[in-house]
């Protein structure tokens, strides 16, 4: 996949839905309104494994702050119910600039990661926390420092995953999620020439030959 290709299927993703409000990436919460200035709770539980007793509850406690990312707006609960009892696998606090939930393969198992949305800027420069689907034994593994990756796509061919900061001149980084869960930066990152059209490729082979 070339760099042009790959730009086009960016752009046409983000052009897609520019409205947070009525993109496919909010899960229909559920939310509890109060007066002007006060705090507003909303909720989003979603079913995970095919299994009805497996839920993941996202619940943002906090809408009027949206962009103080440092600040956690957001908590996310991992639970299994049993006949008489919930078991939490985890509670984690997270910032959420909207309460988003999405699918999508990011270790190359062919099985969809669960993505909490967490944060974009003014030039659609989308984030995510992720959280790794293990099937096997119905876990969900957080990937660090993965939320810091603006517009994550991963080439299922190389195994490799492409982020690319759009901004006056855009920038591109490359990653892998290795074998124990953890995010790799492979390197060649680079500012884009627009005089120059190889320098994706060019970073793309430069990375696979390492593995040779």
């Amino acid at each position: 996949m070339n760099r042009l290709f790959f730009l086009s299927l960016l752009f046409i993703s983000v052009a897609a839905c520019p409205d947070k409000k009525h993109s496919s990436l909010l899960a229909n919460p559920a939310g509890r309104t109060g007066k002007p200035g006060t705090v507003i709770y909303t909720d989003t539980t979603i079913t995970l494994f095919g299994d009805s007793s497996y839920k993941l509850n996202l619940r943002l406690f906090d809408t009027t702050n949206r962009y103080e990312a440092e600040k956690k707006n957001t908590v996310l609960t991992f639970s299994k119910q049993y006949r008489n009892q919930i078991k939490i696998f985890f509670r984690d606090s997270l910032f959420c600039m909207y309460p988003g939930i999405d699918f999508k393969d990011f270790n190359n198992d062919k099985i969809k990661d669960v993505m909490i949305f967490y944060y974009t800027g003014a030039r659609a420069n989308e984030t995510y926390h992720l959280y790794l689907t293990d099937e096997k034994s119905h876990n969900l593994i957080r990937v660090k420092g993965f939320e810091e990756l603006p517009n994550p796509v991963l080439n299922t061919t190389t195994n490799i995953i492409t982020s690319i900061a759009l901004s006056g001149t855009n920038y591109y980084g490359f990653y892998r999620i290795d074998t124990k869960n953890n995010l790799i930066n492979l390197g060649h990152s680079f500012e884009e020439n627009p005089n120059d059209s190889t320098q994706y490729e060019k970073a793309i082979r430069q990375i696979l030959k390492k593995r040779e």
